[in-house]
């Protein structure tokens, strides 16, 4: 008797499983699972995974699959006669976002700002030009002992010592190089709160050394980054990791 009941659970499960619709939403040019598509099925909505899956119970009386998520074209897909393991390949499209600021576990911007806070007397610093070392000489009166200053126009500019010799050295000066790496620094930070490696990872799914790989590679500059939205970063991070993963594809 047991055996019977077996046999017939086999046979429902069977039935349950081939009654099934299921499927994997990717992105056509990277081919990674997109997460948190929408897909209709008749009246029935279904979240994708983390891995791009879905599935519905099949409905004889419907044939027709709707996907939806943002930043991608909608999507309807035919079942004629497959239902199972679906692939859908969805088409990213451009999106104008208005530029924001991003913020990361530490706030950027505060950060950048006590920086800049700190370091005022270095931002503020400029390099002494000519203009700096020629020091006005205005008239003194006669007093007992001196001799009033000559009037030509010899007397009325002189060098600053101090300044002259900052002049001749600034390439040495050591606020002038602390302002170039503080600056250097600021614009690292600025790449690395835009460009950061878990964001880098959310959408390439990479760890460890092939992150690492990755973002030494592709790693843009301040001046690249700075003309990009978040939707640009996005695209631009898909293309390239095409390109790292197929890295002999010409």
């Amino acid at each position: 008797m047991k055996y019977f009941f077996f046999f017939v659970l086999i046979i429902i499960s069977n039935r349950l499983f081939s009654q099934q619709i299921s499927g994997q939403v990717l992105d056509d040019i990277s081919r990674i699972p997109i997460e948190n598509a929408v897909v209709k099925y008749g009246n029935e909505v279904s979240i994708t995974s983390s891995t791009g899956k879905f599935s519905f119970l099949k409905n004889p009386s419907i044939r027709i699959l709707k996907i939806n998520k943002l930043g991608y074209e909608e999507k309807e897909l035919s079942l004629i006669n497959n239902f199972k393991d679906v692939i859908v390949l969805l088409r990213s499209v451009a999106i104008n976002l208005n530029d924001v600021t991003i913020y990361s576990k530490r706030d950027y911007l505060k950060d950048s700002l006590q920086i800049r806070e700190d370091f005022a007397k270095v931002f503020a610093y400029k390099d002494p030009s000519i203009k700096d070392v020629l020091v006005k000489k205005g008239l003194r009166y006669k007093t007992p002992g001196s001799n009033l200053v000559s009037n030509s126009t010899s007397s009325i500019l002189s060098l600053d010592v101090l300044r002259t010799i900052g002049l001749l050295t600034k390439n040495k000066n050591s606020l002038s190089k602390l302002k170039k790496v503080q600056l250097k620094d600021e614009e690292t930070n600025y790449i690395n709160n835009r460009f950061s490696p878990e964001k880098i990872s959310d959408i390439t799914k990479l760890e460890d050394d092939s992150l690492n790989n990755f973002i030494e590679i592709y790693r843009p500059s301040a001046a690249e980054i700075r003309k990009m939205n978040d939707y640009e970063i996005l695209m631009y991070v898909k293309r390239s990791y095409v390109d790292f993963i197929n890295p002999n594809k010409d």
